[in-house]
């Protein structure tokens, strides 16, 4: 995959151009975007539907999952998004979700303070989620891009 041209600058700062090769770093500043774009879309689409917030979280949500599984895969991986890069994302955040949430009961059982137990939970779901997906988004990438129509299989023409 070509870079960007602005990431092609040759920075005088190393620690600058560690960064950008970071796959972390940019997992995280993806998912902060879609954090913003999450809270952002709720609060339109909770004005738009009348203070629903059942489905003021669907559609953002949904909006939010489909636009953080591109740019997880064009950013923060940066490999061709496919159809099953999403099916596997959403998959993937179902799981960090169940993980959280039974995190999180067994935190609350052990007393452990609501704020502390909503960033250990934050956290886990974070750390789970760049692992798989990291390995997910790989395995992808190793795989040969389908021929294109009319195009010969290997080996003939």
């Amino acid at each position: 995959m070509a870079e960007h041209p602005l990431l092609l600058r040759r920075d005088p700062r190393p620690w600058i151009a560690r960064l950008r090769r970071s796959t972390l770093v940019r997992f995280l500043l993806v998912g902060g975007f879609g954090e913003l774009l999450y809270l952002g879309l709720y609060v339109l689409f909770l004005q738009l539907s009348g203070q629903r917030a059942a489905t003021a979280i669907a559609i953002a949500g949904g909006i939010t999952l489909v636009v953080n599984a591109v740019l997880h895969a064009r950013v923060s991986f940066r490999v061709a998004f496919r159809f099953s890069l999403l099916l596997r994302y959403t998959a993937i955040q179902l799981l960090c979700l169940s993980i959280s949430v039974a995190l999180g009961a067994l935190l609350q059982r052990l007393g452990i303070p609501a704020l502390l137990i909503g960033v250990l939970s934050g956290l886990g779901w974070t750390v789970t989620s760049f692992v798989l997906t990291r390995r997910s988004f790989r395995r992808d990438a190793l795989r040969p891009a389908p021929a294109a129509a009319g195009t010969p299989p290997p080996g003939f023409g």
